[in-house]
C-alpha cells in the first residue's frame, strides 16, 4: 500500500497535466477505481497533516499536486509560473490577449476543458466573469498584471504578438 502511494506521489509530482483516476490505475497496476480512490483518499489524508507542503486537488475527475497556499509566497519564486498548469497557462493567455471575451468563444478554441480552467483561474484571482445571456465575458484581473509583473494588458499584448513575430521569422 505505502509503495502505491509513493509511486502516485511521484507520478503526480511530474505530470505537467492533472492526472485522470484512469491513469493512475495504469501507472499503479491497478484493475480497480475503488482501490484508485481508497489510495487518493488516503494519500490526501496524509497531506493535510500540518508538516507537510503539497496539498492533492481534484479537478473534475484528475488530481494534481500543488504547494499549500501558506507557503506559496515563501517558494513560488524558485518555480516562477510553475504553479499554474501548461495547459490553464494557455486558456489564460487565450483570454488576456482578447479580453474581455466571451466564454463560449475561448472553449470554441480550448474545447471542454475550459471550464474547468476558468474556474480555477477565478478562484485564483486571476479572472473575473460576469454572466452575459448564455454565456460569460471573462476579462483579466489586477492580480493578473501583478503576478505577471506587466504594467497593463497592453503591454502583455505586444509581449505576445513580438514573440509571435520571432516564432514566424
Amino acid at each position: 500500500m505505502e509503495a502505491k502511494k509513493s509511486r502516485l506521489e511521484a507520478a503526480l509530482f511530474l505530470a505537467d497535466e492533472p492526472i485522470d483516476r484512469e491513469e493512475i490505475a495504469e501507472i499503479l497496476n491497478l484493475g480497480s477505481i475503488g482501490y484508485v480512490d481508497m489510495l487518493l483518499e488516503e494519500f490526501e489524508e496524509d497531506l493535510q497533516e500540518e508538516h507537510r507542503g503539497l496539498e492533492l486537488v481534484q479537478s473534475g475527475d484528475s488530481y494534481e499536486l500543488r504547494v499549500k497556499k501558506d507557503h506559496l509566497e515563501h517558494v513560488s519564486h524558485l518555480a516562477p509560473h510553475q504553479d499554474i498548469s501548461d495547459a490553464q497557462l494557455r486558456t489564460l493567455s487565450l483570454i488576456a490577449y482578447n479580453a474581455p471575451v466571451e466564454q463560449a468563444d475561448i472553449v470554441e478554441v480550448r474545447g471542454n476543458r475550459t471550464y474547468q480552467h476558468v474556474k480555477e483561474l477565478c478562484s485564483r484571482g486571476f479572472l473575473e466573469k460576469e454572466k452575459d445571456g448564455r454565456t460569460a465575458v471573462l476579462d483579466v484581473t489586477d492580480y493578473f498584471l501583478e503576478y505577471f509583473d506587466l504594467e497593463s494588458l497592453d503591454e502583455f499584448k505586444q509581449q505576445e504578438a513580438a514573440e509571435a513575430e520571432e516564432l514566424e521569422v
